[in-house]
């Protein structure tokens, strides 16, 4: 079910869940021409009907972390239509695709093996379980001092990129944020947005998300493994 429609130039994003009813999983369709790319691919039959509904022809898949809402559905789009997929393992690099430039980087911590994919051309962000607007994902296999590192990677993206995260959580994590900073104006507002809004307070500028998430706030692996354990019971 495709919940919001983005446009930066000639290009379309297309932001739908996938998996309705358990994780409310967002998987991607950035396209430019007719031609798209899937970032995520967790379940293969909506993103077929995406793709005839829209009168679009994949060319690749990017994957941000082996969770099976993130790429549970890869084997049978690749198997169907054949395109090629980028698994996080892969090397971090910059590569040309779709007529602009993606640049991958680790950004390890819910997993040991996670990829974020920025668009500096576009000005966007797909983060996985990362970033997952207002918070971030659990610690899995991954450590706090790998997770605050990943966060601090992408702080330093420019302030006006759009952070695309890999869940609708929000309302659960502004809640935990104010928890935490109650007297935030910023984490309010964005809460009372989401009820009228939700697209434009899901995804955010980096910018608000420095002020409304209190994981990108912390300024030490001590402090983050805190904050995340204080989330884990709330």
């Amino acid at each position: 079910m495709i919940k919001a429609r983005f446009s930066f130039g000639e290009y379309e994003l297309l932001a739908f869940q996938v998996l309705p009813g358990t994780y409310e999983t967002f998987n991607f369709l950035l396209s430019h021409n007719g031609q798209a790319i899937l970032i995520d691919a967790g379940e293969a039959h909506p993103i077929f009907q995406t793709l005839e509904n829209e009168n679009l022809q994949l060319t690749n898949v990017l994957i941000t972390h082996g969770h099976g809402d993130h790429s549970g559905g890869c084997r049978a789009i690749q198997d169907r239509l054949g395109v090629q997929s980028t698994s996080p393992g892969v090397e971090s690099r910059e590569f040309p695709i779709l007529g602009t430039v993606c640049r991958s980087f680790a950004t390890p911590g819910h997993l040991a093996v996670c990829k974020s994919y920025y668009f500096p051309i576009l000005g966007i962000c797909f983060t996985g379980d990362t970033i997952i607007g207002g918070g971030c994902g659990r610690l899995m296999d991954g450590t706090p001092e790998c997770y605050f590192q990943s966060l601090e990677k992408i702080k330093l993206l420019p302030d006006e990129t759009i952070v695309f995260g890999g869940h609708d959580y929000l309302e659960a994590n502004m809640k935990f944020s104010l928890s935490v900073d109650p007297d935030n104006a910023a984490m309010q507002a964005r809460l009372e947005r989401y009820k009228t809004d939700p697209k434009s307070a899901i995804f955010v500028t980096l910018e608000e998300e420095k002020k409304t998430n209190p994981f990108l706030q912390v300024d030490s692996r001590e402090a983050f493994a805190e904050l995340r354990r204080r989330k884990d019971i709330f």
